[in-house]
């Protein structure tokens, strides 16, 4: 009894503590409140919210932001990317004395990523500490300019025409010969393999593209002589590409204006070095009958269960 006394003594003891302790701290909602954001509606590109908009279209956002209590020395503007790899790029401005309670500017672009893209301005004090951005941001959303096809296999010829060896960009799919004459007016190109001559990598598979419409057939034993031919041209393969293809390719005038600064006037690609052609990370700009631009990505080079070759690729072409 006496024990159960004691016990009970102490828990009102430790309750009394702890009341007489507890302290309301600020939350990440509440301890930023003296920094305003205001954007401003003032011109017909003007974004304060959200705002869909197509590729090329201009884009404005005019905005004010205001300390009540600290100088804000840095204005910075964040955006999170639309389609891409979704990276975050940042802008740092430097008040002058009069701007430092109080500084407006304006962001003006042209949409060049599909997607939505989220603006935030913030501010920071002479410790370079934040201070706050009002809880407001802006997006913009680039409307689908363009199409991504991932992760579609086409084969090297192997051991007959049973192989799905000739693809259509359009369709996203492939084909095998025996299928080819009829789907021919949507066949952009197939793939051959020429051995790699070097003494060190004597062999080795060297992956290549050729048109249904290249002069010279390099595959005769596949006679494509009475196909319609789809005249889709391509550059010279480019190796190393995998970050220019997720990133940079990010809508339609970005896919034009990167694939205009390569030369695309091939009806097959002739790399006998495995290393510098179709492979891994390796991508070949295109340009199709009807004028559209596009690139395809090697992902990888395989082979399946019964060990004929493959490769995964990905495609994006202008709508």
């Amino acid at each position: 009894m006496k024990r159960n006394k004691i016990l009970a003594f102490l828990t009102v003891i430790t309750l009394a503590t702890l009341s007489s302790c507890s302290v309301e701290s600020e939350n990440i909602f509440t301890m930023f409140k003296d920094v305003n954001v205001t954007f401003h509606d003032d011109s017909p590109y003007a974004v304060t919210d959200y705002k869909r908009v197509n590729d090329g279209d201009s884009v404005h956002i005019s905005f004010t932001i205001s300390s009540a209590n600290k100088d804000m020395i840095k204005i910075v503007v964040d955006s999170t990317r639309g389609n891409g790899a979704g990276q975050v790029a940042t802008r740092e401005f430097a008040t002058k004395e009069h701007e430092r309670r109080s500084y407006s500017g304006k962001i003006k672009f042209k949409m060049a990523r599909d997607g939505k893209t989220t603006f935030r301005i913030w501010a920071l004090d002479d410790k370079n500490i934040y201070i706050g951005d009002g809880y407001k941001t802006v997006t913009v959303e680039g409307t689908a300019s363009y199409t991504h096809l991932a992760s579609r296999t086409v084969y090297a010829p192997w051991g007959g025409g049973d192989v799905n060896t000739f693809y259509s960009l359009g369709k996203g799919r492939s084909f095998n010969y025996a299928e080819g004459q009829a789907n021919s007016a949507d066949i952009d190109f197939g793939i051959y393999v020429l051995s790699d001559t070097r003494p060190a990598h004597l062999n080795r598979a060297a992956f290549n593209l050729y048109s249904i419409s290249t002069p010279v057939n390099p595959l005769p034993e596949y006679d494509i002589s009475s196909w319609e031919k789809r005249e889709t041209l391509f550059s010279a393969p480019i190796t190393g590409s995998l970050s220019t293809f997720n990133d940079v390719l990010a809508s339609s005038s970005m896919i034009e204006q990167e694939a205009k600064k390569r030369t695309i006037n091939l009806t097959h690609t002739n790399v006998t070095n495995w290393d510098s052609a179709l492979g891994p990370g390796c991508m070949v700009y295109f340009l199709t009958p009807e004028g559209k631009y596009g690139a395809l990505l090697v992902n990888q080079t395989s082979a399946d269960f019964d060990r004929r070759p493959y490769l995964a690729i990905s495609t994006k072409v202008q709508n």
